[in-house]
């Protein structure tokens, strides 16, 4: 299994930190991941069971379901179906209120690839995929939220 966590202080609220993140009509402002992000079954907001279907910029595909949604500081899902070669997909959105009166904004993944796909190579890959995205995400994140201010 794979584990990747990075994080980046925000000069804004963690309320507007969250809302910012988690708002799918601005989202393409500054999610430099996802080619197409929509949510199933009707769903027009996030909450706990609503899933989603997502695209990346490089093709995968991956429906996810939301198992944990606490504003402002957390929003947690689970990989439903996903690309041949993942067994699980997990990932964490944290928001806190650091020391300056911003936020301390934290993405973590767990990975997991299916044992026939050569787990040592494959959990490397998608770790390294996944750090490199989780900074550019986290970086595009803060730039959007620091330049409303």
């Amino acid at each position: 299994m794979a584990n990747v966590e990075h994080a980046v202080d925000i000069e804004a609220s963690p309320e507007t930190v969250y809302q910012l993140s988690q708002d799918y009509s601005v989202r393409h402002s500054w999610d430099t991941f996802p080619e197409k992000i929509e949510l199933l079954h009707g769903a027009t907001v996030i909450a706990k069971g609503v899933r989603a279907f997502i695209v990346a910029k490089t093709g995968l595909r991956m429906e996810v379901e939301f198992i944990q949604v606490s504003p402002p500081t957390t929003a947690a899902i689970k990989m439903i179906k996903g690309p041949f070669f993942l067994k699980s997909f997990a990932g964490s959105w944290v928001f806190r209120l650091n020391g300056s009166g911003g936020t301390a904004a934290k993405f973590i993944y767990a990975i997991k690839s299916k044992w026939w796909a050569l787990p040592w190579v494959t959990d490397y890959v998608a770790s390294w995929y996944f750090s490199n995205a989780v900074k550019k995400r986290l970086n595009g994140l803060k730039a959007y939220c620091e330049s409303l201010a």
